[in-house]
C-alpha cells in the first residue's frame, strides 16, 4: 500500500515534519506529494525544500485548494495547524478521509484557543484530539485521543509545548489507519470512530523504534545516526536525548510517549506502560500485537539502556549517603530485564561496546538476528545482576557509616554473624587466561569490582602486566602469594616464591642486596620462580634478576632503567603492586580483613571467610622459657612467623640473619616438616646455617619431637601458638637446651 498524503499548514509545520518523518521511516504506508498553505509560512519554504510539492492558495479558496488535491490524487488530507475551515468541495470529495488535530480534548474547549480556554477555565486535565472532519467546527467523529496534565506553573507556551509532543505521535498513527480503511465511519449521530483492529494489525506498517537511555554516551551520537539511516524512529530521555540532539538527530522525548513529564527529579519517568507495553509485546502473538493496535502504542525493536553510574559513584571520595543512593537506577533495569525477557521480538544492547554489531546485522538482515538478541539477553541479565550485587555489598557498609542504628543480623556490619542468608558476587573479567592449573584446563581471570587496592592484591584491578606473556593461572596463584608475603616484610626486601610457597625471603639495607640474600636461601628452587620486591626496582637489582630465569617480578614500580634491562626477557612478566611500598603509617590502625575476601570451593560448596591478613602484634606474645629471646634472635622470629603464613602447612620456616634459610610445608607430621626445613637448609647453604637460628611453626606442636629435631641442628629460638595439651613437655625441651620460646596466640594454617 502507498497511499497519497496531502498536508494543508498555515505557520511553522511541526505536525507536517513529524508525519514527513515517520513518512520517511515507512510507518504510515503512504508519502507526502503535497503541501498546501493558506498563506506564506514557515513549513511552506520547508515543505519546499524537502522537495515536496507545495502550492499557495490564499486564502485557502475551496476551489483552488480543492483542485489541488485532485491535481495530486489524495487518498487523505490532513489539516496540521491549517487556520481555515475546509469548504464543501473539499469536504465532498474526501468525506471521511480528512484529519484535524487539535489541542483538547474535544468536545471540551473547541476554538482557536483552547489551550489559552483551558487554562482560563482552571481545568486539571487537557489533551490532544485527532479526528475526522465534517461540516461542524471541531466536532467530526474522533480518532484518536490522549489526555495531558495540566501542571501547576504551566501557562500556554509550556502546555501547548507538550501537547504538540502528542500530536506528533497520534497524527501520523491515525493518517496510516485511515490510509490501511481501519477507521470505521461512525454509527449516525455517533462522535467517535472504530478501530478494526484485525485490519490495522494487519495492514498498518510497523514502525521501528529504537529507546535509548544510556549513562555512558561512549559512541553514542555514532550508534542513534545508524539506526536513524536504518529508518528508526529515535526515542529518549534526559541526557541521552540531549546528546542525541546535540549530535543533530531527530528525537521524540519519553513525555511524548508517556503523555507525562518526568517527576521527582527524574525518578520516574519510562515506568509508564506507553513504554514497557512497547518493550514487553511479544510480536510473534497476534493478541499482544492487536492489543498493542487497540491501546494505540508502537512497539520497540531495540532498547538500549545502560545504568546510573552506582559503581563509580561508590567509588568516588566524599559522597554523601544520600547522594549515592540517588545513583541507584530503577527505571533503567526495569527497561533492560524486560527487553531482555522479551528478546523473542525485542535487542536489548547495555555496552556500547555492541553497537557496531548491531548496526551491521540491521543492515545485512534487515533486524537483529534471534541468535545475537540471545546473546544480548543473557549479557543483560549479567548487567543487572552485577549491578545489584554492587549495590547490595556497598549500602550496608554506607548506612552503618551514615549512623543508621542496623539490627544485629547476618550480613550487616557490627552484627555477630557477618554472612548474609544469600551471598551474590559480581565479578568482572579481566581476561581468559591460557589454561588453568594443568594445560587442559580452562581457565579465566576475574576481579571484584570496588575491590580496594591496598587491600586485594596485585589482580585487584584490571592492568596488564607491564611486559611479558600472558599470564597463566599458575603464574597468578604465585605472583599473589609472592605480593600477600612481600606486605609483611619491612623496609628493602624480597620474597621468592615457587607453587605458591616461599623458597626464599630477606629483609635488608637495599633491595639488590635484599634479592641477592634471598636467591642464596634456594638458589635450584628460584629458577622459575616469582619474586616480589618491596621497592621500586633499580638497575643493580634488575641486574641481579636478568641473571636467572624467572616467570613474574611483582614490585610497587620499575624505573627506567630497571625497565630497559628487563625488557630483554621479553616474556617476563613485570606487574606493578603499588601498596608493596605503602605500609600503615605508625599507630595507624590496620584495615580490617574483608569477610568475604578468601572464596573457595569444597566438594560442592563454596566456603567464605576473612583472609589471614590481619598483622600480628609481637608485643603481645609470650615469653614461655626461662631465657626471653635477643634483640637477633626476636628480630628472626618475627621475620619466621611474618613468612609461615605464607607457607603450606604442616609449615616449619627457619630464618638466620633475617634471611629465609629453610622451610618444611605440605607434610602430614609436624616433625617431619621440621625434618624437611632442617636439611633443606643444610643441603644448600652448610650445617652451621642453622646455629642462633629463628624457627617459626604455623601450629603448636603435639609433641616435642619437632622441637628436638631444630634444636639439634643449632635453633635457638622458637615461634609458637601454643595450645597443645604438651605445651609444658615442649616448653621443658628448649629450657633444657638453653634456648627461648615465644607463644604468639595465633595460628596460621594455610591449605
Amino acid at each position: 500500500m502507498t497511499g497519497r498524503i496531502a498536508v494543508a499548514v498555515s505557520g511553522a509545520g511541526s505536525n507536517l515534519r513529524a508525519l514527513h518523518a515517520a513518512a520517511q521511516r515507512g510507518e504510515l504506508g503512504g508519502v507526502i506529494v503535497l503541501v498546501v498553505a493558506d498563506r506564506a509560512c514557515p513549513a511552506l519554504t520547508w515543505a519546499a525544500e524537502q522537495g515536496i510539492d507545495a502550492a499557495l492558495v490564499p486564502g485557502g479558496a475551496d476551489d483552488a485548494l480543492a483542485d489541488a488535491l485532485d491535481g495530486v490524487r489524495a487518498d487523505v488530507l490532513v489539516l496540521a495547524g491549517y487556520m481555515r475551515i475546509v469548504g464543501p468541495r473539499v469536504l465532498t470529495a474526501h468525506d471521511g478521509r480528512i484529519l484535524n488535530t487539535h489541542p483538547s480534548l474535544l468536545p471540551a474547549f473547541p476554538g482557536a484557543h483552547a489551550v489559552r480556554d483551558a487554562l482560563d477555565h482552571g481545568a486539571k486535565m487537557t489533551g490532544a484530539t485527532v479526528h475526522l472532519v465534517d461540516e461542524t467546527l471541531d466536532g467530526g467523529p474522533i480518532v484518536l485521543q490522549e489526555a495531558v496534565p495540566i501542571l501547576d506553573g504551566d501557562d500556554e507556551t509550556t502546555l501547548h509545548e507538550r501537547i504538540r509532543a502528542v500530536e506528533h505521535r497520534l497524527l501520523p498513527r491515525a493518517v496510516a489507519l485511515v490510509l490501511a480503511g481501519a477507521v470505521a465511519p461512525p454509527p449516525a449521530g455517533a462522535r467517535t470512530t472504530a478501530i478494526d483492529v484485525e485490519l490495522a494489525e494487519a495492514a498498518v506498517p510497523p514502525p521501528r523504534r529504537a529507546l535509548l537511555s544510556v549513562s555512558d554516551k561512549t559512541g553514542l551520537a555514532a550508534f542513534g545516526q545508524g539506526l536513524v539511516e536504518l529508518g528508526f524512529e529515535l526515542v529518549s530521555t534526559g541526557g541521552t536525548a540531549r546528546a542525541l540532539r546535540d549530535a543533530g538527530l531527530p528525537v521524540t522525548d519519553v513525555a511524548a510517549v508517556t503523555g507525562a513529564p518526568e517527576m521527582l527529579d527524574g525518578r520516574v519517568k519510562t515506568l509508564h506502560p506507553g513504554v514497557h507495553a512497547g518493550i514487553l509485546a511479544d510480536r510473534r502473538l497476534a493478541d499482544h500485537r492487536r492489543q498493542l493496535v487497540a491501546a494505540g502504542i508502537a512497539p520497540f525493536q531495540l532498547v538500549a539502556v545502560n545504568l546510573y553510574p552506582f559503581a563509580a559513584a561508590a567509588d568516588r571520595p566524599g559522597i554523601t549517603f544520600d547522594e549515592l543512593v540517588e545513583e541507584i537506577d530503577i527505571g533503567g533495569p526495569s527497561m533492560v530485564r524486560a527487553a531482555a525477557k522479551n528478546h523473542a521480538s525485542v535487542a536489548i544492547v547495555t555496552s556500547p561496546a555492541r553497537y557496531d554489531a548491531v548496526l551491521a546485522a540491521i543492515r545485512d538482515d534487515g533486524a537483529v538476528p534471534a541468535g545475537l538478541r540471545s546473546v544480548l539477553a543473557i549479557e543483560a541479565f549479567r548487567h543487572t545482576a552485577a549491578y545489584d550485587a554492587r549495590i547490595a555489598a556497598e549500602l550496608p557498609g554506607r548506612m552503618a557509616a551514615a549512623g543508621i542504628d542496623l539490627p544485629d543480623e547476618p550480613g550487616l556490619p557490627g552484627s555477630t554473624d557477618p554472612y548474609p542468608p544469600t551471598l551474590t558476587i559480581g565479578l568482572e573479567k579481566v581476561e581468559a587466561l591460557r589454561y588453568g592449573e594443568n594445560p587442559h584446563q580452562p581457565a579465566a581471570r576475574y576481579r571484584r569490582p570496588g575491590g580496594d587496592s591496598a587491600t586485594a592484591g596485585p589482580f585487584g584491578g584490571a592492568d596488564a602486566p607491564l611486559q611479558g606473556k600472558p599470564l597463566s593461572y599458575n603464574n597468578v596463584l604465585d605472583a599473589s602469594a609472592a605480593a600477600a608475603l612481600a606486605r609483611a616484610l619491612r623496609g628493602p626486601a624480597c620474597v621468592i616464591v615457587k607453587h605458591t610457597n616461599p623458597c626464599g625471603a630477606a629483609e635488608r639495607g637495599t633491595l639488590r642486596q635484599a634479592w641477592d640474600a634471598a636467591l642464596a636461601g634456594d638458589p635450584v628452587s628460584a629458577f622459575g620462580g616469582v619474586v616480589a620486591l618491596t621497592r621500586t626496582v633499580d638497575r643493580a637489582t634488575a641486574e641481579g634478576l636478568t641473571s636467572l630465569f624467572l616467570e613474574v617480578v611483582v614490585a610497587p614500580g620499575f624505573d627506567d632503567d630497571a625497565r630497559a634491562l628487563l625488557a630483554a626477557k621479553v616474556n617476563l612478566r613485570l606487574i606493578v603492586d603499588r601498596a608493596l611500598d605503602e605500609a600503615a603509617a605508625p599507630g595507624e590502625p590496620p584495615v580490617p580483613p574483608d569477610p568475604l575476601g578468601a572464596i573457595r570451593t569444597a566438594g560442592g560448596a563454596y566456603l567464605v571467610s576473612a583472609p589471614d591478613t590481619a598483622p600480628d602484634d609481637p608485643t603481645a606474645w609470650q615469653v614461655a622459657t626461662r631465657r626471653p629471646p635477643t634483640d637477633a634472635e626476636r628480630r628472626d622470629l618475627e621475620l619466621a612467623w611474618r613468612l609461615v603464613r605464607g607457607v603450606t602447612s604442616n609449615a616449619i620456616v627457619l630464618v638466620h640473619e633475617g634471611r629465609l634459610v629453610g622451610f618444611g610445608s605440605g607434610q602430614t607430621s609436624r616433625v617431619d616438616a621440621a625434618r624437611q626445613a632442617v636439611e633443606k637448609a643444610t643441603a644448600i647453604s652448610s650445617a652451621g646455617v642453622l646455629a642462633g637460628a629463628a624457627c617459626a611453626s604455623d601450629a603448636f606442636y603435639p609433641f616435642p619431637d619437632a622441637v628436638e629435631v631444630c634444636l639439634a641442628a643449632g635453633v635457638t629460638a622458637f615461634a609458637q601458638p601454643g595450645g597443645s595439651m604438651r605445651d609444658d613437655d615442649v616448653i621443658a625441651t628448649v629450657d633444657s637446651a638453653d634456648g627461648t620460646m615465644l607463644l604468639t596466640g595465633i595460628r596460621h594454617f594455610r591449605h
